[in-house]
């Protein structure tokens, strides 16, 4: 992809070099500054491998003669990076050398002069220091040295010829001669950025290449030992779970393996049944989520001959709930200042990659397993919540949108202690201390109303100093003293209640009660 990436930037340098193309060439020289750090590492490990073999008497027969090749793979590319390093340092000095690194920075610094035209076209044109065509001639050399170290593999040739084809490290001249040749293409006509990253480029190629043929050289040593006596096509797939419109992608690859073999196998540190060879699990799915498993075999090192647990790359599979979803059209409505409960989930999805949004007010919280908890709060009148999922390869798909209506919660209705409006002894109603609000049968329960503010009047025929008497509180203490001059027939009527709720204050309508 890198290597992509980079021709690319090869292809836009003929309509401009702006400081960002420019810039760019600095991050993938970086990039391939990186890349060829681990694959050194893993080169280094593999040599690693065939020193233990020379080392240990029961493995140094047979793999003395891959080591040889090795250790010539490994001094064919060392000698190749080298040569492009010392030629890189000429370029870069030529080119006016590096910024200052950054106190704490250890990355390597950027070039002073980038966009550089002159100084290494003159190292590189047969006109002037004639470079180009040596490190052109230099690099299929190598290419060719290295592939041929592996031509006394089992099916070397073909392997060969594989390696030679998939291989970066090539510098071809253009088929057609009326185009401009490899020098003057890569190495004249371009920025020494582009050339620094080239050569950068070139050396992760080399490396890449000096990787493979190490790997097959290896695998050589032991080829011969390996004993199976059965083959299988297996499909591997990529997507545990596949959402529509997406791609089921898997990998097809033949298997073998020895029919006779007793080995031991676990799974997640558990050992399963094995069958002529091959080992079977079942495991029953259970809750929503996703599961990893990792199989370990014994087997028998074929360096040592000692016992080795030998363990799979982790598998992941999810698991769901079966579930129906089932909603009134109708009734798609969210309470302003209510905590208002919801399931969200996208079938074949796990709760993981739900992505779950809204708008206009609503916020959601997530409360874990895809449950949620919404509130609104303001004036508004509607608002949705909007769901997507994360994919397999990481990209993300809208799954649907659903559109609320958002309301206030209903007004309550008045009640003097536990008594509604009706006919009732004096003594009862002053035996009240408290008014309340209530919702009758709504659909969220313990829904609280306080009474902030209410107006008692005293209606009756007879006169009296006063007749009514404002409470800023929800008691009946400083009514009371009106209410005892009530007489059997006189009727209390209560006004201008207002109360707080979960959507503010609201007023509530009045009542009536009745002396007996």
């Amino acid at each position: 992809m890198i290597n992509m990436m980079y021709l690319v930037l090869i292809a836009l340098l003929a309509l401009n070099v702006s400081r960002e193309i420019l810039k760019s060439f600095h991050l993938f020289e970086l990039s391939f500054i990186n890349g060829n750090k681990h694959t050194e590492a893993r080169n280094a490990e593999i040599m690693q491998a065939f020193n233990n073999g020379m080392n240990n008497e029961k493995t140094r027969a047979r793999t003395e003669k891959w080591y040889g090749l090795a250790v010539e793979a490994r001094k064919v590319s060392k000698e190749f990076c080298d040569y492009v390093e010392k030629m890189k340092a000429d370029i870069v000095e030529r080119g006016g050398g590096r910024e200052e690194a950054e106190k704490g920075n250890t990355e390597l610094p950027e070039l002073k002069r980038p966009d550089d035209m002159e100084e290494h076209a003159h190292y590189f044109i047969d006109g002037g220091l004639a470079n180009g065509r040596k490190l052109q001639n230099k690099i299929n050399e190598t290419r060719e040295k290295l592939a041929a170290l592996v031509t006394s593999a089992r099916y070397g040739e073909a392997i060969r010829n594989s390696l030679v084809k998939k291989t970066q490290l090539r510098a071809v001249d253009p088929a057609d001669r009326k185009s401009a040749n490899w020098v003057s293409t890569y190495l004249e006509n371009a920025p020494l950025a582009g050339v620094v990253t080239l050569l950068t480029k070139t050396q992760n190629d080399c490396k890449a290449l000096e990787a493979d043929v190490l790997t097959v050289l290896n695998e050589n040593i032991t080829i011969e030992s390996i004993s199976n006596n059965a083959q299988v096509a297996m499909i591997i797939p990529e997507n545990q779970s596949v959402m529509s419109g997406q791609n089921f992608n898997a990998k097809i690859a033949l298997m073998t393996y020895d029919t006779h073999v007793g080995a031991q196998m676990l799974v997640n540190g558990q050992p399963v049944t094995v069958t002529n060879g091959i080992g079977h699990i079942s495991i029953p799915a259970s809750g929503t989520g996703t599961h990893t498993l990792q199989a370990s075999i014994e087997s028998v090192d074929p360096k040592t001959g000692e016992p080795v647990m030998v363990r799979s790359e982790p598998v992941t599979w999810n698991s769901y709930q079966a579930s129906a979803s089932i909603s009134a059209d109708n009734m798609n409505v969210l309470f302003i200042g209510l905590e208002n409960p919801m399931s969200i989930s996208v079938p074949g999805v796990t709760p993981e990659n739900t992505i779950v949004s809204s708008t206009n007010g609503i916020v959601l919280r997530s409360l874990g397993a895809g449950r949620y908890m919404a509130r609104v709060s303001g004036n508004r009148t509607s608002g949705n919540i909007n769901v997507s999922a994360r994919m397999g390869d990481g990209s993300i798909k809208s799954m649907g949108s659903q559109s609320y209506r958002i309301r206030k919660v209903p007004t309550p209705k008045f009640m003097l202690g536990n008594l509604p409006s009706g006919s009732y002894e004096k003594s009862t109603i002053i035996a009240q201390h408290y008014l309340y609000a209530y919702l009758e049968d709504f659909y969220f329960k313990d829904v609280k109303f306080t009474i902030n503010k209410y107006r008692l009047h005293l209606v009756t025929k007879r006169v009296i100093p006063t007749n009514e008497i404002t409470v800023h509180a929800n008691t009946l203490n400083q009514a009371k003293s009106l209410i005892g001059q009530a007489r059997s027939g006189d009727v209390i009527y209560i006004d201008e209640i207002s109360a707080s709720g979960p959507s503010g204050a609201v007023r509530l309508e009045p009542v009536t009660y009745k002396i007996k």
